[in-house]
């Protein structure tokens, strides 16, 4: 039903978005439907990766910087937690080459502002 799904409503400009931990337990037609990846930490090893280098290309460089990605839970305390990510899609500013595009996120609301100069708005009173 969902592979249906995906064919049907991706010609209406309706998206979908799966979430999973591996890449094996998605179907192949639904991953052919998909057209922005997100990659965090945890597929560097066997099948998975397997998986990972058919999507992604035979790009060693892309590849190799992947397999650098650091599990966040081996972290000493949780504000020190990096969460890396690999992107492929449109969304990357990079996609006419066909690049993946790599980013940390932010593990604190704290350190999104102070990189962006922004401060933490007080609640308006009423």
């Amino acid at each position: 039903m969902l592979i249906d799904a995906t064919r049907t409503t991706r010609k209406y400009g309706l998206g979908w978005l799966f979430i999973s931990q591996t890449l094996s337990s998605l179907h192949p037609e639904i991953l052919q439907q998909l057209r922005i990846f997100f990659f965090g930490f945890g597929l560097a090893l066997g099948q998975e990766f397997q998986s990972l280098r058919q999507l992604v290309g035979s790009s060693g460089t892309a590849l190799d910087l992947y397999q650098l990605f650091r599990d966040p839970h081996s972290a000493f305390d949780t504000r020190s937690r990096q969460y890396s990510f690999m992107t492929i899609g449109p969304v990357s500013p990079l996609s006419f080459s066909g690049s993946p595009l790599f980013l940390n996120a932010f593990n604190t609301v704290e350190a999104f502002l102070a990189a962006n100069n922004l401060q933490v708005q007080p609640p308006p009173r009423r």
